[in-house]
């Protein structure tokens, strides 16, 4: 089986033929992580990911992506199975404990701008593809931060394509503006059909909390 195979299957809450989800599976759904195969079919199970609409689909050696309005699935893939997944839109998993958001810069190489866009950290994407998903990626961090935020980064952390369609996924760090600040992480998906202009964009939007700065 292809890994969208595997990947449609998962959708259903079904265990993917031929360890197509590996044991030792994670998956981002959320404020939640939900670790191992166990875990990431009990939650599918319980909150089947869509796959009826019409759904962007995306694989390459490295990854696969299936994204539909208002909802997107990623996976990393190892030999063609899913060993790391983000379920991004749609409804989340369930609750998890309470915690405080620590602002801070995941860019290693401390880079400068609100989109961090490093192309040649992604070998499966296709050069004529990165313009429209860069394009689309930063219009989707100002949209964010028209709300008022003091402070939005995005960091395309995946981004692949095939001949058909490109996808990325991005990490996006906020930090509010008030009087008390809080901060707030999420992530969001962006599709492009090989091609055309034509690019959809899925995003979750997770309730800021009290930001206390730890040293």
């Amino acid at each position: 089986m292809s890994a969208l195979a595997h990947l449609r299957t998962l959708a259903r809450g079904i265990r993917p033929a031929n360890d197509g989800l590996l044991g030792n599976a994670r998956c981002a759904w959320g404020a939640s992580e939900l670790l191992s195969e166990e875990a990431i079919l009990a939650a599918f199970a319980a909150r089947p990911f869509d796959i009826e609409g019409e759904l962007l689909a995306v694989e390459t050696p490295q990854g696969s992506a299936l994204i539909g309005e208002g909802s997107a699935l990623v996976a990393d893939l190892y030999g063609g199975r899913i060993g790391r997944l983000w379920r991004v839109g749609g409804d989340l998993a369930q609750p998890t404990e309470p915690a405080i958001d620590v602002a801070f810069d995941p860019d290693m190489r401390q880079e400068r701008g609100d989109l961090i866009f490093r192309y040649e950290d992604h070998p499966d994407l296709n050069p004529a593809a990165a313009g429209s998903l860069s394009t689309a990626a930063r219009s989707l961090v100002e949209r964010v931060g028209a709300d008022g935020k003091l402070r939005v980064r995005g960091f395309v952390v995946r981004a692949f394509s095939d001949p058909q369609a490109s996808a990325a996924l991005l990490s996006l760090y906020t930090l509010d503006n008030e009087s008390s600040r809080s901060a707030s992480f999420s992530y969001a998906v962006i599709g492009a059909t090989s091609g055309s202009d034509d690019v959809c964009a899925v995003s979750e939007r997770l309730e800021a909390r009290e930001w206390t700065p730890r040293f």
